[in-house]
């Protein structure tokens, strides 16, 4: 599908609206939010800590929501969880230590544990097997779009009027976002209820299918300890290593990850076509453990920017040929739980993640998370040759 064609189809016009509101205010409160909770007196195992409890309630409701979006429909849950998230940064204001975040992070970490497996299963709703890896690549645009701008308007919103500022934006763009959340139509043939299909194929459950999900699960798992031992750190390690101010962090963030992101998706999306996509994942993951070790060679922080923009990149230009294949192999009506349980293996690792980084920083080293971040990426891959290659028969939307 062309960028024209994409721009023709209301719903999904829509859907990228909703998906860059909620990408800009989820990464302008999340970006620094490690310096923020640092500045309430916590030390760095101590925000890594808080990161992983918020995170539990986001990885334990993941499968859950995609079970109630293939039961409710996913524009509901999208309108649902869009609702959530307004109150959470509203509510950090009023905290004045860090362990009174908790709750406000659960909150918000439910919000988006619901948002995320029906604002990907919706896609493959709208879409049909010859456009859909297209479709994925121009609309994960949508989130690092967020990731481009919100880490750096977040630094300078700090450093003009101070944390609140942020926050107070953040909930500003949940409510708009409202706005296309309610004007978003329902998928015509979610779930094939409108069809008529009570069940999926018996095909559709066989030992390869389950085999492939587990896969999917793991290498998703391994992703997110790997990156999730060095995100919550990496805002702390570039103020105590180089004294880079809040600003300066958030635009770091904004170029090492939204701006490259946005620039490997399209492309990554025909590569992956070329070459093959189980090929072209496991190309990307093979070289993001030896930029990682790279990582912690370099005593300058305008050359450790590459080499975060390379790393990000290699990762995101993966999303495209992940979300495809495995869209490809689900079953309209298990593509809510299908995204929830992979979901749950990213947000797992993220969970996981944040706390082994703090552990190893306050006790062996600030380099030490990113050697085991660099291991956890090296494991995903003997997982991917167990992802399925060749899609099997779906029913789709003939759009």
């Amino acid at each position: 599908m062309s960028f024209i064609a994409f721009i023709r189809r209301r719903e999904l016009v829509l859907l990228f609206l909703i998906n860059t509101l909620m990408s800009l205010g989820m990464n302008l409160t999340n970006a620094l939010w490690p310096l923020y909770v640092q500045s309430l007196g916590a030390t760095v195992l101590q925000v890594s800590f808080l990161i992983s409890i918020t995170g539990i309630a986001g990885t334990l409701l993941r499968i859950p929501s995609g079970v109630i979006s293939d039961t409710y429909g996913r524009r509901t849950i999208i309108v649902v969880s869009i609702a959530l998230a307004i109150a959470p940064p509203v509510l950090y204001t009023f905290s004045s230590h860090w362990e009174h975040l908790v709750p406000w992070g659960i909150l918000y970490a439910i919000a988006f544990a619901l948002y995320m497996p029906s604002r990907m299963a919706i896609v493959a709703d709208y879409t049909s097997v010859e456009t859909r890896l297209q479709v994925f690549s121009i609309m994960n645009l949508a989130f690092p779009l967020g990731n481009l701008i919100s880490p750096t308007l977040s630094g300078l919103l700090e450093a003009a009027y101070g944390w609140n500022a942020i926050f107070y934006v953040a909930t500003a763009l949940y409510v708009v976002c409202l706005v296309p959340g309610l004007a978003l139509p329902p998928p015509l043939h979610q779930d094939g209820i409108e069809r008529g299909e009570d069940t999926p194929p018996r095909s559709r459950l066989s030992a390869v299918f389950f085999r492939s999900l587990f896969a999917f699960f793991l290498l998703d798992f391994f992703t997110g300890l790997g990156s999730g031992t060095v995100s919550a750190i990496t805002p702390i390690y570039l103020t105590e290593r180089f004294q880079a101010s809040t600003a300066e962090v958030g635009l770091f963030l904004s170029l090492g990850f939204g701006l490259t992101t946005m620039l490997t998706q399209v492309p990554a999306a025909v590569v992956a076509e070329r070459v093959g996509r189980k090929r072209f994942i496991a190309v990307c993951y093979a070289l993001i453990p030896l930029l990682s070790l790279l990582w912690t060679t370099i005593n300058n922080v305008l050359l450790l920017l590459p080499i975060q923009m390379a790393i990000n990149g290699l990762w995101t230009m993966t999303w495209p040929a992940f979300l495809t294949l495995l869209m490809d192999h689900v079953p309209s009506t298990r593509r809510g739980v299908a995204s929830g349980i992979t979901q749950a293996g990213v947000m797992l690792g993220f969970t996981v993640g944040p706390t082994i980084g703090g552990y190893l920083w306050e006790y062996l080293g600030p380099l030490v998370p990113y050697y085991a971040s660099a291991l956890f990426f090296v494991l995903c891959l003997p997982v991917i040759p167990f992802i399925q290659d060749a899609p099997t028969t779906t029913t789709d939307s003939p759009v």
